[in-house]
């Protein structure tokens, strides 16, 4: 008698399911929340559609080719190359832009980002303002980049005016506003026509003006002392269908902080301690247990 052969479920060869894959097999090192928010994914492939929801490959892709094919990089031994997402850089934009509502909006409209220094959170950011701005098909879109003072906001600004001076399709389709520096940008070109992209501040806050942000990009969220902007732009997301609040922090020290509040949100969400299908996170951290100063093969784990 002939057993009849049971068909494997085939696993999803996209780079973001590929990344959790291999994060959670051990392949890739990563910390407990990491492998949380992978599990999160995996699990949610399944359970997803349930609950009116499921992972577009083809949009995330769309994302990665934008970073790839139009975005160059500046600075130093970057200068000028094409932004290649690392496949950690892969599973979070992939992540925020390829889970998809019922409707067909996304799904994520806030994201946590939260990594050591030195692993390129602000031209993260500053790309997925871009592609807000450029090629998210947002008629007037609003892009910030904001701050707890103008300069902070300015850093990851000045990422984005870099990588979108340097590419040669942005570069023609974009008026830069100011010179030393620039403070905003604004797309030509249907259907984005007059979509822009500037830094603000606590102080915009302040000036009665009514920002109907497309994309907020809080940038190093552990420095801001109140949630006076998140909370002035969040206010305008009521304008759009499927606006993005993206933060994204070091650590931090205080846990009596607008920060720390979110990172307790964002490690719960990941580990399924709350269900809440509009947070995305990503947060790294060590392992109990870890001794940084003893095995250096747990440093990856904070990056």
């Amino acid at each position: 008698m002939t057993k009849k052969r049971t068909r494997r479920k085939p696993i999803s060869t996209d780079a973001v399911t590929a990344y959790a894959h291999a994060v959670l097999s051990g392949e890739i090192i990563a910390g407990p929340h990491v492998r949380a928010s992978c599990r999160r994914h995996l699990k949610d492939l399944e359970d997803g559609p349930s609950r009116g929801l499921h992972f577009d490959v083809a949009a995330a892709e769309r994302v990665f080719g934008f970073f790839r094919d139009v975005l160059r990089l500046s600075d130093g031994q970057f200068e000028g190359k094409p932004f290649e997402l690392h496949p950690s850089q892969k599973f979070i934009v992939g992540s925020i832009f390829g889970w998809k509502r019922a409707d067909g909006t996304r799904r994520f409209r806030r994201a946590y980002i939260e990594q050591g220094k030195g692993n390129g959170k602000s031209p993260l950011a500053g790309g997925i303002g871009l592609y807000g701005l450029a090629a998210d098909g947002e008629a007037g879109a609003q892009i910030y980049s904001a701050g707890a003072k103008k300069d902070q906001a300015a850093i990851l600004f000045a990422d984005a005016v870099k990588m979108a001076r340097q590419s040669p399709s942005l570069a023609k389709r974009i008026t830069f506003s100011g010179n030393n520096p620039v403070w905003n940008m604004t797309i030509l070109g249907a259907p984005q026509n007059g979509a822009f992209f500037r830094p603000v501040s606590r102080e915009t806050g302040r000036s009665g003006s009514g920002p109907r942000p497309h994309f907020a990009l809080i940038d190093e969220l552990h420095e801001h002392p109140s949630r006076d902007v998140m909370e002035m732009l969040e206010r305008g997301f009521k304008f759009r269908r499927q606006p993005l609040l993206l933060m994204i922090t070091n650590s931090g020290t205080d846990k009596n902080s607008v920060c720390w509040e979110e990172h307790e949100h964002a490690v719960r969400v990941a580990h399924g301690d709350i269900e809440d299908d509009t947070t995305f996170s990503y947060v790294c951290a060590l392992d109990d247990g870890d001794d940084p100063l003893e095995d250096p093969s747990c440093w990856i784990k904070a990056n």
